[in-house]
């Protein structure tokens, strides 16, 4: 079956303008701000307001909107992946809110998806917390400019360059982060990879979590 969005002067407009009323407006519309999370992306595919990239764009909204009601501190919560690896069932509970009215399947499949991604951060976050204390402890022991920041650091994103580090322990000399990172390189916290002539390190520990 082939969706044919609506179209016509103003009209995305004025169905856009309803749904951010409907987001926004919490007097007017007093709904559980996960049911609205559901209801407001349907209508926003629905609504298929773009020429291309829709879908990304509706799940990003999912997570906006639940950082935006205080459900999340920050936007960690990955449903695009839940819905990827599920998308069968996510164009079918669609459909049939579209063809036969039928919102309890869309509200319990966006539900699920809620539950299973968190349960799934929530073991992420903990792999993540417990290699970072598995690798401070390793650290501390044999190298001793390390500490807490750093590893803190090492850990916020899976590649570092060393002016990073530098700026954390207020090092400018190059030769003493070059002495730096290949202390992190032998005791095998970091890995060097060289792009061009670009020289990143590479936390092999986080990405190998990321990665599942």
């Amino acid at each position: 079956v082939i969706y044919t969005p609506p179209r016509g002067s103003g009209i995305l407009e004025q169905l856009m303008d309803n749904l951010l009323s409907y987001l926004n407006d919490d007097k007017k519309y007093p709904t559980d701000p996960l049911l609205k999370m559901c209801l407001a992306h349907y209508q926003f595919e629905a609504i298929h307001p773009f020429p291309d990239g829709n879908g990304r764009t509706g799940r990003i909204l999912n997570l906006l909107y639940l950082v935006h009601t205080g459900l999340l501190n920050q936007p960690v919560l990955y449903l695009s992946k839940y819905i990827i690896v599920n998308k069968d069932d996510y164009y079918y509970n669609l459909g049939i809110v579209t063809h036969r009215g039928l919102w309890k399947p869309w509200i319990l499949y966006m539900l699920e998806a809620v539950e299973k991604t968190a349960q799934l951060t929530s073991q992420l976050i903990d792999s993540i917390l417990a290699q970072m204390e598995a690798t401070l402890a390793h650290a501390k022991g044999q190298i001793k400019w390390y500490n807490k920041e750093v590893n803190e650091l090492i850990f916020s994103q899976p590649y570092i360059k060393p002016k990073l580090i530098g700026d954390q322990l207020n090092v400018t000399s190059r030769t003493t982060l070059t002495k730096y990172f290949n202390e992190l390189v032998d005791k095998k916290i970091l890995s060097p990879v060289k792009d061009g002539k670009e020289l990143f390190y590479v936390n092999d520990d986080l990405i190998r979590i990321l990665e599942g």
